[in-house]
């Protein structure tokens, strides 16, 4: 779009249909071609994880996992033995033979599986036993180093992180006390997000207070924010959280119980 303005040697304003048939152009151009996918199941899929433009990783319920290699022409499906009862709904995709799958639910149903052969073989990596936690996302910053979020128990945030890929230690009592109530929606594990190598958001809700948790170090030390996200109740808060670097991000949010309300849902 040509600056518009006044005074010698600069450019006179278009007329406005102009500018009208120009930004419908931009925005035509720019709205994405949706290909219906073969994906090789029948069972609901509730997350995606592209590493390519040839290799994405999909997961869903009844211990379900999608893989394409050739940018979607074709699917291979498969059922992780032992987690044919479970949802995974997150994935995270590092390449055509490495992925991780976690599986969000009450005790002993959250847990987090790897593949290094192209879902072959799956090694169970963490098995909850907490009653009262319920994983539900995890995100990585780069290579094997991850950061797993559960909603409080008992006052504290049963966060887990990994170092190598295979060993997940508790950080709980690294982050700020928990509110009452307070925990995480499993949105297709989108309420951890990371970003470079050391930044990482948490968003949560559930309680009178919808906050985000950030770490500037991988996971040392955090801080609790406050947002003016709809707030206040067991079904509100913070849903889903992105950022661009350590100072500009989005969150998305609201009322479950409400989902006609649009306010105060996005910051």
């Amino acid at each position: 779009m040509p600056l518009l303005g006044r005074g010698g040697g600069q450019t006179a304003a278009p007329p406005a249909e102009a500018i009208h048939a120009e930004l419908q152009a931009a925005t035509t151009a720019s709205t994405p071609t949706l290909t219906p996918q073969q994906s090789g199941t029948t069972n609901r899929l509730q997350a995606v994880s592209p590493v390519n433009d040839q290799v994405v990783w999909a997961s869903g319920v009844g211990g379900t996992y999608t893989v394409t290699t050739d940018g979607g022409q074709t699917w291979r499906a498969g059922v992780v033995p032992g987690a044919e009862a479970l949802q995974f709904r997150d994935v995270e995709g590092q390449s055509d033979k490495v992925a991780y799958l976690l599986a969000a639910g009450p005790g002993e149903q959250s847990r987090i599986y790897r593949t290094e052969d192209g879902g072959q073989h799956w090694s169970l990596q963490f098995e909850n036993h907490d009653p009262n936690a319920f994983y539900d996302c995890f995100a990585f910053w780069h290579g094997q180093r991850a950061i797993t979020m559960s909603d409080a128990v008992n006052g504290r945030f049963p966060v887990i992180r990994t170092s190598d890929g295979r060993r997940w230690n508790s950080i709980a009592e690294r982050l700020p006390a928990a509110q009452d109530g307070e925990a995480a929606f499993a949105a297709s594990g989108t309420c951890v997000a990371t970003q470079g190598g050391d930044l990482a958001w948490i968003g949560t809700g559930g309680a009178t207070k919808a906050r985000i948790l950030a770490t500037l170090d991988g996971g040392n030390t955090w801080k609790a924010y406050d947002t003016p996200i709809v707030q206040g109740t067991p079904s509100s808060g913070v849903i889903t959280v992105a950022f661009r670097d350590r100072t500009h991000g989005i969150l998305g949010g609201g009322e479950l119980a409400r989902p006609d309300d649009f306010a105060d849902n996005v910051a």
